[in-house]
C-alpha cells in the first residue's frame, strides 16, 4: 500500500474526520480518524472534526458525547470543529441546514441539478426492466429535462420531487493516495439524489458541501466509500461553477477494511470492534493506535 503520510501536498493540508453519532465508537472509525489526524500533523496542517448528524431517527446525544470522549482519550486533538469552534462553523450538520438548502437551490438555478418526480413504483419497474435487459439499473435520467409544463403537471398530481444532481456524461478518473489511478465508467455513475422529497439533504450533498466550504484538501476514509468518489468529484466541479468554496477538489485516499475473525470485514456490530470495550479492559490508547496504524501496511 502506498505510504500515504509521505505524499507531498502542493498546498497547506486541511484534513477532516466526520463521523455520525450513531451507536458506540468502533475500531474502523478510530483508524480513519488516526490517519486523517496523522496526515494533518505530519504536514503541519489543520485537522477538522465535524459531526454528520442529519438523520434524526438514528443520531443521538449519547453517541455524540461518546465520540468526543473517545477522540480525547485517543489523544487525537483537533484544530477546528465541534467543542472548539473555528472560522467555518457550525460543525454539526444539523445546524447547517440553511447552507445545504442554499447550495441545492444554486445547483438548480445553474441547471446542474433537477427535480425528479418519479414514484418509487415507477423507479423499481424501470430498474427491473433494465436488469432484465442486462443494462445498468441506476437512474435512467427520465426526468432530467422536464419542461416547466411537465413539472407543473406532476405537481398538480400532488407529487413531491426529489432533487437529483445531473452527472456529466463522461468517465471519471482520479489518483487515489492509496490505490493509485482509478477509473469509473460513466455508465456506472448515474444521476443521484441530493435532497429528499421532504426537503432533507442527503450525505451525497452535505458531505462535499462541508468539504468545499471548509477548504478540505485531503480526504482519508474507508474503502466502502470508494464508489462515492466520482459523484463527489463531479459536485466539487459544479461547486466551482456556482461559487461554493474555493474551487478545490480534495485528494482522496481509501483505506482498506479492518478485518476480524475468519478474515471477514470487521462490522461495527461485532463485539471486538467496540472501542469502549478496549478502554474498559485497560488498554492504553497509545498501544491501540500503534496497532491500528500498522494494520494493512
Amino acid at each position: 500500500m502506498t505510504d500515504v503520510l509521505n505524499t507531498t501536498p502542493t498546498k497547506p493540508v486541511v484534513a477532516r474526520f466526520c463521523p455520525s453519532p450513531t451507536g458506540n465508537p468502533h475500531v474502523g472509525m478510530a483508524r480513519t480518524a488516526l490517519f486523517s489526524w496523522a496526515f494533518a500533523r505530519h504536514h503541519g496542517g489543520t485537522f477538522v472534526f465535524r459531526i454528520e448528524d442529519t438523520d434524526a431517527s438514528r443520531d443521538n446525544q449519547e453517541s455524540y458525547d461518546l465520540l468526543i470522549d473517545v477522540m480525547r482519550w485517543l489523544g487525537l486533538d483537533w484544530d477546528q470543529g465541534v467543542e472548539v469552534g473555528g472560522p467555518d462553523g457550525p460543525y454539526r450538520q444539523s445546524e447547517r441546514m440553511d447552507i445545504y438548502a442554499d447550495v441545492a437551490q444554486k445547483l438548480l438555478d445553474a441547471g446542474l441539478a433537477y427535480k425528479a418526480y418519479d414514484s418509487a413504483e415507477e423507479l423499481e419497474e424501470r430498474r427491473d426492466a433494465a436488469r432484465a435487459a442486462g443494462l445498468p439499473s441506476g437512474y435512467d435520467g427520465l426526468h432530467r429535462d422536464l419542461t416547466p409544463e411537465q413539472q407543473a403537471a406532476y405537481e398538480a398530481e400532488g407529487r413531491q420531487p426529489v432533487i437529483r444532481f445531473k452527472m456529466p456524461l463522461k468517465d471519471w478518473t482520479f489518483d487515489d493516495l492509496v490505490r493509485g489511478e482509478i477509473t469509473f465508467g460513466s455508465e456506472n455513475v448515474q444521476d443521484f439524489v441530493i435532497v429528499r422529497a421532504n426537503g432533507q439533504p442527503l450525505y451525497t450533498l452535505t458531505n462535499p458541501t462541508d468539504d468545499a466550504l471548509m477548504g478540505i484538501t485531503h480526504v482519508l476514509r474507508g474503502e466502502d466509500l470508494l464508489s462515492s468518489t466520482p459523484r463527489q468529484i463531479a459536485l466539487y466541479e459544479a461547486f466551482a461553477q456556482i461559487g461554493v468554496g474555493d474551487g478545490t477538489t480534495p485528494q482522496f485516499g481509501h483505506l482498506p477494511y479492518v478485518m476480524g475473525a475468519g478474515n471477514k470485514k470487521l462490522s461495527k456490530r461485532d463485539p471486538e470492534s467496540n472501542l469502549l470495550g478496549y478502554r474498559d479492559q485497560g488498554f492504553l490508547p497509545e498501544g491501540l493506535l500503534n496497532y491500528l496504524a500498522l494494520l494493512g501496511w
